[in-house]
């Protein structure tokens, strides 16, 4: 039971420690000095940062005149900066409402310059592939080190050096990528700090000796924005193609069913989605032949023997149909009655 409420305590002791902020400086390229307390995230409150300005004779501490914030917290304080200020210790003091946090700060080893610029390729007549750049300071105390890849292969770092430039003997026709990064060396207090890689540049030698093209190794801008805008439109023309498409794609999916209600010729006739859809419009149902109209009479039986009136010779006397035998099959005639009396 005592080990478990010493495990407890010795795990809240360590959870309260790590929310006392840290203050953390850093002297940028010898021109001034950053100190932030925010290393692993934005603060929740603001803070009133003081500092004693490298004066360690006099204890009076004035607050930061140039705050840092993100997200509208403070999280840094930008501070004046001279040469002989690096040697010097730096007394900074967090204050937040009735808590002060008191830290020194040594920094003749936390320097970070600026990457080296203005890099350039010089094919010499020896045949020697020679890479030049330029610090933003001319200082004796610098040193570099240079990497570099030949096809995209693995990086390659040679050994730091004073001087601002590398030699490539007998370059291979390959394609060459380099990159330069600075500190200050141990001979003038080593700093632990290198900057960052400076911008890659590149040689090819299938464009010639003396071609260098810089290269920038983030991808640009308008590359992504080109693959946006094409997604876009192939999106449209898509949507364009499958509206224009329903009716055809809902014929072949499901077939138009006609209206019962109307007759063949409504339906030939009509201009609407409800007609056949299988059966031109042009083919014609009217009748093209001629049929002749025959008289049909009644017929009466004749008795085979006896007198026939008139008027019942009249009823029996049949309808000349001569002219309708050949082409009707209905006709009257007068049959014999074969009944017996």
């Amino acid at each position: 039971m005592v080990g478990i409420w010493l495990f407890l305590l010795i795990s809240l002791q360590g959870y309260k420690a790590s929310f006392t902020p840290s203050v953390n400086c850093l002297i940028m390229n010898l021109d001034y000095v950053i100190c932030r307390w925010s290393e692993w995230g934005s603060p929740e409150v603001n803070s009133t940062f003081f500092h004693n300005n490298f004066n360690t004779r006099n204890e009076h501490m004035e607050e930061c005149s140039a705050y840092l914030q993100e997200k509208g917290y403070a999280v840094g304080c930008r501070l004046e900066y001279e040469m002989a200020d690096r040697f010097r210790t730096l007394l900074t003091k967090l204050v937040h409402q009735n808590k002060t946090y008191e830290q020194k700060h040594d920094l003749k080893d936390k320097v970070k310059l600026y990457p080296p610029a203005n890099l350039s390729l010089v094919m010499s007549e020896a045949q020697e592939l020679n890479l030049y750049w330029n610090n933003s300071k001319i200082n004796h105390c610098f040193e570099s080190e240079v990497r570099y890849r030949i096809n995209n292969d693995n990086w390659q770092s040679t050994s730091p050096r004073r001087e601002q430039t590398h030699t490539v003997p007998f370059p291979s026709n390959s394609q060459y990528e380099f990159q330069v990064r600075t500190r200050i060396h141990n001979g003038c207090c080593e700093s632990k700090f290198w900057s960052e890689w400076s911008q890659i540049i590149l040689w090819d030698s299938m464009k010639g000796n003396n071609t260098t093209e810089k290269h920038d190794s983030s991808m640009p801008f308008w590359k992504p924005l080109l693959s946006f805008v094409g997604t876009l439109v192939l999106l449209i023309l898509a949507c364009m193609l499958v509206c224009g498409e329903r009716e055809r794609l809902r014929f072949f999916l499901i077939p138009i069913v006609p209206n019962p209600g109307k007759n063949l010729k409504d339906l030939l006739d009509s201009d609407n989605e409800e007609g056949l859809p299988h059966i031109s419009k042009h083919i014609s149902f009217q009748p093209n032949f001629t049929e002749l109209t025959c008289s049909v009479s009644e017929y009466t039986r004749v008795p085979l023997t006896g007198s026939i009136s008139e008027s019942e010779s009249n009823l029996s006397n049949p309808t000349n149909q001569s002219d309708c035998l050949s082409s009707c099959s209905s006709s009257a005639s007068t049959l014999p009655d074969t009944s017996e009396n």
